[in-house]
């Protein structure tokens, strides 16, 4: 069985203050804080052991303390808090390390996303979502999508890794995960001729795949999801009012 991380080391941005929260994880949507419906998700989900939130101890065990088996105080950064989580659960098995900002993701979502992984042999994984199938669902929006000759792509919320190449190759994926929202920096780590394929949008997701397996050791693998819940994280008040509508919707 699996474990899971929920990142929510907080920061006020544009979201936090116009909502008066410090963490937006405590934002409050139809009565639940937000970190509550990725809670919910991942402990539906049968292959899912332990759930443990890496944020503010004190804060987040008095409100959601018994929803998770663990809290764990949260690092300077995601990559830093992830290492705190992962030196917690210290595991062998891969772990799902997911934000806490995502409160559309269903059990069913990360079900179909296990199953998936599991046709495949790699060190993590990363969910994609088709640029066609997220506007479908949410509409056209400042969203970043990378342009590939497979298809314009952008990333879920949602990480399945094998912990130990976080400690072998820390550097380095300490530097791909501050780059995850921009395809240009990711392509300048893989060098010159992923730029200039990416550039003419020649540059295919399994040439990345390749290219990332030679440039770093690391065997990672994109997963093309039919849920573009997976990449909806809610960074804007208008997102709150998204979500608020999809919630109706479903009950």
């Amino acid at each position: 069985m699996a474990d899971a991380l929920i990142l929510a080391g907080g920061g006020e941005r544009e979201i936090e203050k116009k909502f008066g929260v410090r963490n937006r994880a405590l934002l409050v949507i139809e009565d639940r804080f937000m970190i509550e419906y990725v809670i919910e998700a991942l402990r539906s989900v049968s292959s899912i052991n332990r759930v443990v939130v890496v944020g503010p101890v004190r804060e987040f065990q008095s409100r959601i303390g018994k929803l998770v088996d663990a809290v764990v105080a949260p690092g300077d950064n995601p990559f830093q808090s992830a290492l705190q989580g992962l030196e917690f659960l210290r595991t062998q098995e891969k772990v799902l390390v997911a934000s806490c900002d995502i409160p559309l993701i269903k059990g069913e979502m990360i079900e179909d996303f296990f199953l998936r992984c599991s046709k495949k042999e790699a060190d993590f994984y990363y969910p994609i979502i088709r640029e066609e199938s997220y506007v479908k669902k949410f509409g056209k929006s400042r969203r970043t999508f990378a342009a590939l000759r497979d298809g314009r792509f952008t990333g879920g919320n949602i990480l399945y890794l094998d912990p130990g190449i976080f400690e072998k190759k820390r550097d380095l994926v300490e530097k791909i995960v501050e780059s995850r929202k921009n395809p240009l920096t990711i392509a300048r780590l893989l060098g010159l001729t992923i730029i200039v394929k990416y550039l003419l949008r020649m540059l295919t997701v399994e040439e990345i795949e390749k290219r990332v397996e030679k440039v770093t050791g690391i065997r990672g693998k994109a997963i093309i999801t039919p849920y573009p819940e997976i990449g909806f994280d809610v960074d804007r008040a208008e997102h709150v009012e998204m979500v608020k509508e999809f919630l109706k919707k479903r009950s």
